[in-house]
């Protein structure tokens, strides 16, 4: 797996659609806390430099209309991108685990279609044990269907 990009947004703290002012006020906060004067002697002097070129650059790229507007085309590419990706993986996967699957279904693919068919023949003939108009059994049993499948389908997730 790849190593996530440079955001300038994370760097800063601010959501994407922050103005001038909220950015300008982000790296001012930012630059107080890192600035290399405040840790003059400090055993972790290098790490708030270093830290403090990082929000320097989210800065210049963030406050510059023209490279913030090319940065989050950018980003909108790769996300895309990344998104693609990672959907063909899901699908690959799930093509892998099939086919890996394959012999247990052929395996035990009649005894489960003999229980399908058992079910159904069940309840077409609870069905025709009902008394009253038909319609409304019909329609009572595809709700209880549907509720059943309904319930699966949540636990599952």
């Amino acid at each position: 797996m790849a190593a996530p990009e440079w955001d300038p947004y994370v760097v800063l703290n601010v959501p994407r659609r922050a103005t001038g002012e909220e950015i300008r006020a982000a790296y001012l906060l930012l630059a107080a806390r890192y600035h290399p004067d405040q840790h003059q002697g400090n055993p972790l002097e290098e790490l708030a430099s270093a830290r403090m070129a990082e929000i320097n650059r989210a800065y210049e790229v963030l406050s510059d209309p023209a490279r913030r507007a090319a940065f989050d085309a950018g980003s909108q590419t790769r996300t895309t991108r990344d998104a693609a990706d990672r959907a063909m993986r899901g699908r690959f996967m799930k093509g892998a685990a099939l086919l890996l699957a394959l012999p247990l279904v052929f395996r035990t693919g009649a005894i489960i279609l003999r229980g399908l068919g058992a079910l159904i023949r069940l309840l077409f003939e609870a069905l025709g044990s009902l008394r009253g108009p038909r319609l409304a059994a019909g329609a009572g049993l595809v709700a209880l269907v549907v509720l059943l499948v309904a319930t699966f389908k949540r636990r599952r997730r």
